[in-house]
């Protein structure tokens, strides 16, 4: 026995203190609910159980975004359903307009509702918004920047509607002819003479009695209705020009019994735009002599279709792309100089990504849905222009109206899609972060069930601990027995 070191109260020391750390450990998990409290508990725990955190409340602020997301597609959804009820609308005056049980002052009357509802379309599209963004204005669609000789041509080749499956790259064309409307020079009517002048089957009679004055505004009002615009050239002469480009702008009629044709003897009337198409397999040679690319874009089996200035190509899979070229807006004459003698413009359509409503619906970078609203205005659905006053006007409006009406479909389509992939992408997120709080749960979270029997068994070996110390510290008393 010996008295300077009790080696047994030592290891019982050393024994309940260990206990006590465990009891203490075991006591900070109960009370926590997490097994994991520092990181010495598990580092490698403790590492993992933070990037799921992060990950899970990343996923929680996706599912909010991709539900935003599809609050923004039920906006414009909602306008456009009134969109499509004006277009409707503007049809059916169309047709009221297309019978000739309708004068001219009941064509004018439709003229003018069509007008308003033509100026509320624009005001939808410019007003309808989200959080401060308009979303029918085309500022969420597509860039497109068309180019000739490097210069930027968006003045005058514009107002583009691409499909989804339209792919952010180059395209080229040619334009071999510009679009030309239907004309008409040295048109003469005298005064004193009498008779008919017809043009597009409108007609006015002219009378002995009317001055030179009074013909000018008998032709004027005859040129409104017939979709001409009259223009005097002299005391007696007048120069006509159709009001539309293209092959289906004519004009046609008699002036005073004599048929009115061009120099060839053939019925004046337009041209359409001519485009010929660079294809991505198209080649020409270097300065050396060998053949490198130059086509971008289109492929082999892409086709287009010209209808006064406007311009639809089309290819398979869904490629669509509608545009038009605008000769009045040039205004440095720029594609009028390269067509001349024969000769042609090359246009360069850059489309790229830029524009379009980024969603971020995922817990990393770059996982997002990219979303394309296009432009619902009067002027990107080519019912900018219409008038059912003039002669085949209503039955041009009816066309153009069905055009609009089968736009404004595809963009709703295209629309509902969004929204309802955008339903499935919340549930999918909702689903994902389920599972991942089951996942951290069972590196976090303490089994109260399992810690509960180790904090009894703790508390036990403590208790013991302690009387066993107490046992230990009485030990050195014994010796006092053999000093006796």
């Amino acid at each position: 026995m010996k008295v300077n070191q009790n080696i047994s109260a030592v290891i019982s020391n050393a024994q309940l203190h260990r206990t006590e750390n465990s009891l203490t450990a075991s006591i900070e998990k109960l009370s926590s609910g997490y097994k994991i409290n520092k990181a010495k508990d598990s580092p490698a725990g403790m590492a993992i159980s933070n990037k799921m955190r992060a990950q899970i409340k990343a996923l929680d602020q996706s599912s909010r975004n991709a539900a935003d997301g599809a609050s923004v597609m039920q906006t414009a959804d909602g306008a456009l359903n009134e969109t499509h009820a004006m277009l409707q609308r503007m049809r059916e005056l169309a047709v009221q307009s297309a019978t000739d049980t309708m004068g001219t002052e009941d064509r004018d009357a439709c003229q003018k509702e069509i007008e308003a509802l033509q100026e509320e379309i624009d005001r939808i599209a410019t007003d309808t918004e989200f959080n401060g963004k308009a979303l029918l204005d085309g500022s969420q669609d597509f860039r497109i920047f068309p180019s000739v000789n490097g210069e930027l041509a968006g003045t005058y080749v514009r107002n583009f509607q691409t499909s989804d499956n339209v792919s952010a790259e180059n395209y080229k064309f040619d334009v071999t002819q510009l679009p030309q409307q239907a004309t008409y020079n040295g048109l003469q009517v005298t005064a004193g003479q009498e008779g008919v002048v017809e043009l597009n089957d409108c007609s006015v009679e002219i009378l002995k009695t009317d001055t030179q004055d009074e013909i000018y505004e008998k032709l004027k009002q005859l040129g409104e209705l017939a979709g001409v615009t009259v223009r005097k050239n002299g005391a007696d002469t007048y120069d006509l020009t159709s009001v539309d480009y293209g092959k289906s702008a004519k004009i046609e009629g008699t002036v005073l019994g004599a048929q009115i044709l061009d120099v060839d003897r053939k019925v004046p009337e337009g041209k359409d735009v001519g485009i010929s198409l660079i294809r991505d397999t198209d080649q020409k040679q270097d300065a050396n002599g060998n053949p490198v690319a130059y086509g971008e874009g289109f492929t082999s089996t892409a086709t287009c279709l010209t209808d006064g200035t406007r311009v639809t190509i089309r290819d398979l899979n869904g490629f669509e792309m509608i545009f038009e070229i605008d000769p009045e807006q040039d205004y440095q004459k720029v594609l009028e100089k390269a067509t001349q003698n024969g000769g042609k413009a090359t246009i360069d359509l850059e489309m790229t990504e830029i524009g379009s409503m980024t969603l971020q619906v995922g817990a990393h970078e770059n996982q997002v849905i990219d979303l394309r609203i296009p432009a619902v205005t009067c002027e990107a659905l080519y019912i900018d222009d219409l008038d059912v006053v003039r002669k085949g006007g209503a039955d041009k409006a009816i066309v153009a109206l069905d055009d609009a009406i089968a736009q404004v479909s595809a963009v709703r389509s295209r629309i509902g899609a969004y929204q309802n992939r955008l339903d499935y992408a919340v549930s999918s997120l909702e689903g994902t972060e389920e599972n991942m709080e089951a996942a951290i749960s069972r590196i976090m979270d303490t089994d109260m069930a399992e810690e509960m029997s180790t904090y009894s068994n703790m508390n036990v070996l403590d208790q013991a601990g302690i009387s066993v110390l107490t046992q230990a510290n009485d030990m050195p008393q014994q010796i006092l027995q053999l000093l006796q």
